[in-house]
């Protein structure tokens, strides 16, 4: 038989395939990524080592749907600081199901390793020590991919209370919108007083 013109699999079509199982399945595994991609799990092997390196690449491929230019490192840290947890997001919002993935997995690729230069470089600038600066990262990325999955949450998160019992929580909800409004409401006053609270901690 002749060789097809295009090959049945590369990398960035590993990856992508990845990122719609997990999306789909909230996990994922070899036998599945191999039939999503018409393969058999073998074949796999001649692109990659196994998967961790597959989570690379849907790291990669989420990282491709991101503009570096989302956010500028020379605006003042917190304007920065901001504009990267709001793009980071939203490139995870897109995938939610990938996040636990993500999330657990160590960050060896350099693309990764040159994204959080940037941050680093921009809170030592700020007066950061350099013993804050990555607890200060963590912090926000754990609220950043909490976030993510919560804007693809059931838009009522607590329901079937009685006023009776707890009248207080009541009152509350009746004044928490009902939508994916609750979402972004929560995302932007859980930023803005992270950074407020980042601000505080500047070495005296």
């Amino acid at each position: 038989m002749a060789r097809p013109r295009t090959p049945l699999l590369d990398r960035r079509r590993i990856g992508a395939a990845a990122l719609r199982i997990a999306d789909e399945q909230g996990a994922l595994t070899i036998p599945a990524l191999a039939r999503e991609l018409g393969v058999a799990p073998s074949a796999l092997y001649h692109h990659v080592s196994g998967r961790e390196e597959i989570i690379s690449l849907m790291r990669e491929e989420l990282a491709l749907e991101t503009s570096p230019d989302d956010w500028d490192s020379s605006q003042p840290w917190e304007q920065a600081l901001e504009a990267w947890a709001r793009s980071y997001r939203t490139a995870f919002v897109a995938h939610p199901g990938a996040v636990p993935l993500l999330a657990t997995a160590p960050l060896a690729e350099p693309f990764m390793h040159a994204m959080y230069e940037r941050v680093a470089e921009l809170l030592l600038a700020a007066g950061f020590t350099t013993g804050q600066v990555m607890p200060l990262i963590n912090a926000l990325e754990s609220f950043i991919l909490g976030s993510a999955l919560d804007l693809v949450a059931p838009p009522v998160m607590v329901s079937d209370v009685t006023r009776e019992t707890a009248p207080h929580l009541s009152a509350v909800l009746d004044d928490t919108p009902t939508d994916h409004r609750r979402a972004e409401l929560a995302f932007d006053i859980g930023l803005r007083a992270m950074l407020t609270g980042f601000r505080a901690l500047f070495p005296r």
